[in-house]
């Protein structure tokens, strides 16, 4: 029987974890903040395109490697581990930007590999974690409490450093707020100490993931949901790699000052309490159709904005370019909540661990080819990238009609949803 106190205590210390580390994810993510601070400081663009694929990549063989890694001692231990070694890595990282020549920051996609690689073993850890030590209601308010305060703290530490101590374009900005989210990632790292697992906690069973089985079943010959599965989420690529698109292209074409990072920080947690907002209103009659629809919507209406902002001169300008970031950052959410979702929605074979592990790995593959493709185009001084991005988003609008129209709360998915949503590393959500 699992005493009450065990439980308060596992819950408080989870939503302490929960909260920093999304306010860490937030401050240092790898898709926004480390391309920023690489182009700031005086990289080369090709070397800040660079960053975002290879942590994808390199998250993978994270995720690949975790059912070892994770059977070495505790899980709750070696996740608290884990966010150490990571903030440890953006320390040294913040620590050589300041006193090392400006040509070491085309070497930050290594930075990004050994980032990605520990995110990748973390995200299996957490949830193990989250499983064994809550109870049902708890998991599903620990999203909530992740989402909605992380995103909340992370709006007010960037909106009073901003108005208060830092100069919006200034480099130490950049720095400063990167030593916050170490910080937070310290806080989120201890939080994990007294975690214990609980009898009514599920164990979790180390499987081994079996990348080439799982590529020479091909699931998506076997189930058609498979392949329109792929398909839709490689054309929502578009929508999920939106925010540091159009963060980067946007300092690219109108220079940082129209776009502090602490202000795309900011606004990329707005996003997120928008939909927030919007999941908590419809959670009951939304749908995986619905979701995506509304993904889409708001990657069009941003597209649509980016381009008055880039054929409408100074005046307006910084007003729009937050508009563009918040509805970037609030489809990528609305993506991103899909997913699993969507996977659950149909699961339930003996082959399950294949399907997942194939869908996990032809989206690795493409995220990481489109988000180089991306990224060097957000470095263009042109408005063409913007155009591109409209179409995409325009088709993925279309396409979305394809996707399940089942109620999501009626279906075996339904409490999945509010398990996972939320959960989502290095700014780009999984």
């Amino acid at each position: 029987m699992v005493s009450t106190p065990s439980t308060r205590r596992n819950f408080i210390a989870a939503a302490t974890e929960s909260v920093s580390f999304a306010v860490a994810n937030q401050l240092t993510a790898v898709a926004v903040v480390l391309p920023f601070i690489c182009i700031a400081f005086g990289g080369s663009a090709f070397a800040a395109a660079l960053i975002f694929p290879t942590y994808t990549a390199a998250n993978l063989l994270g995720v690949v490697l975790a059912p070892r890694v994770l059977g070495l001692r505790s899980v709750s231990r070696s996740l608290a581990l884990i966010l150490i070694l990571i903030a440890t890595v953006f320390a040294i990282t913040g620590i050589a930007i300041a006193v090392v020549d400006e040509v070491w920051l085309n070497t930050l996609w290594i930075v990004a590999a050994v980032l990605g690689v520990l995110a990748g073993v973390a995200s299996i850890a957490v949830v193990e974690v989250m499983s064994s030590s809550l109870a049902p209601s708890q998991k599903s308010a620990i999203s909530v409490v992740q989402s909605t305060g992380g995103s909340i703290l992370t709006l007010a530490i960037t909106v009073v450093m901003g108005a208060l101590f830092l100069d919006p374009t200034g480099k130490d900005a950049h720095v400063t707020l990167l030593w916050v989210g170490v910080t937070a990632m310290v806080v989120a790292a201890l939080a994990l100490l007294p975690i214990r697992p609980t009898a009514s906690g599920p164990a979790v069973r180390h499987r081994p993931v079996g990348i080439l089985a799982a590529l020479r079943a091909r699931p998506d010959r076997k189930y058609p949901w498979v392949r329109e599965f792929l398909i839709t989420q490689i054309l929502f690529l578009s929508i999920s790699l939106g925010t540091s698109f159009y963060s980067v292209h946007g300092a690219t074409l109108h220079g940082q000052e129209s776009e502090a990072l602490h202000d795309i920080v900011a606004l990329t947690a707005v996003g997120s309490l928008l939909f927030t907002a919007l999941w908590t209103l419809s959670r009951h009659r939304a749908t995986i159709r619905g979701l995506l629809l509304t993904a889409a919507a708001l990657g069009v209406t941003a597209g649509i904005t980016a381009l008055i902002t880039d054929y409408g001169g100074v005046e307006g300008m910084p007003i729009l370019s937050g508009v563009v970031i918040t509805l970037a950052a609030a489809g990528g959410a609305a993506t991103s909540s899909t997913r699993s979702t969507w996977m659950y929605l149909n699961l339930g074979e003996e082959d399950d661990i294949e399907v997942v592990v194939f869908c996990q790995v032809v989206l690795g593959i493409t995220a990481t080819l489109v988000g180089l493709f991306f990224g060097m185009l957000a470095h263009l001084d042109s408005v063409a990238p913007t155009w591109g991005l409209l179409i995409l988003s325009g088709y993925a609008l279309f396409h979305a009609r394809r996707a399940p129209g089942e109620r999501i709360s009626e279906t075996k998915a339904g409490h999945l949803l509010d398990h996972h949503h939320g959960h989502h590393w290095g700014g780009f959500h999984w």
